[in-house]
C-alpha cells in the first residue's frame, strides 16, 4: 500500500511538473489556462514519467514563509457580533382594510407541512401571508364574490405580493394567477 501511494503522489507531481510550464497567466494575474493541445492522456503520463526523471534531480526546495506575528492589540480585541441579516422581503404593515396583490401557490406544495402545522393539499381553502399570526381570519373579495379564509402558511416571498391563496381559495375566488382583491382582517 504505501508503495501504491508513493508511485501515485509520483504520477501527480509529474502531472504537475508537466502541466506548470504549459500554463500562463492571464492580464490579471489570477487564473492559470492550461494548454495541453491535442495531447492524450497516455502520452501525457509518459510525458510525465520522463520529465519526472529529469526534473526531480533539478528541484529545488524553497523555504516556506511564515505569516508576520499578528499584533499585540489583536489579543485584546474585542469580537463584535455580525449585524442581523435583513429577511428579503419586509412585509408592509398589515391594514384592516386594503387593496392587495394576491398569487397562488399550488402543485409543487401538495403533501408538504404548511408553517401552521396543516397538511397542505388542493382542498384546503386559506392564503399564506408573511406576518399575521397563524388562524387569523381574512374576508378576501374579488368582483362580486367574497369568502373568510385562515391564514395557514407563510409566502408569498414575491416583493408586492401581499397574500398567497391556495388553490380552492382562488377557485373560490374565481380569482386568475395573480389578482388584486380586497382583504379585510378579522371578520
Amino acid at each position: 500500500m504505501p508503495s501504491y501511494l508513493a508511485r501515485t503522489g509520483l504520477a501527480v507531481f509529474a502531472m504537475l511538473l508537466v502541466i506548470a510550464p504549459l500554463t500562463e497567466r492571464t492580464a490579471a494575474g489570477s487564473a492559470l489556462v492550461v494548454s495541453v493541445g491535442t495531447m492524450d492522456l497516455p502520452a501525457l503520463h509518459e510525458v510525465a514519467r520522463t520529465t519526472l526523471a529529469i526534473e526531480v534531480a533539478t528541484v529545488a526546495v524553497t523555504s516556506v514563509e511564515r505569516a508576520p506575528d499578528p499584533p499585540a492589540t489583536m489579543a485584546s480585541a474585542v469580537i463584535q457580533p455580525a449585524p442581523a441579516i435583513a429577511p428579503a422581503i419586509v412585509p408592509p404593515p398589515v391594514q384592516n382594510d386594503a387593496i392587495v396583490l394576491a398569487s397562488w401557490y399550488g402543485p409543487g406544495f401538495y403533501g408538504n407541512r404548511t408553517a401552521c402545522g396543516q397538511t397542505y393539499t388542493p382542498e384546503i381553502l386559506g392564503v399564506a401571508h408573511l406576518s399575521l399570526p397563524c388562524g387569523t381570519l381574512l374576508t378576501l373579495t374579488y368582483g362580486a364574490r367574497s369568502i373568510t379564509v385562515a391564514v395557514i402558511d407563510r409566502g408569498p416571498y414575491v416583493a408586492g405580493r401581499t397574500l398567497d391563496l391556495s388553490n380552492a381559495t382562488k377557485l373560490a375566488l374565481a380569482c386568475t394567477d395573480l389578482c388584486t382583491l380586497r382583504m379585510q382582517v378579522g371578520r
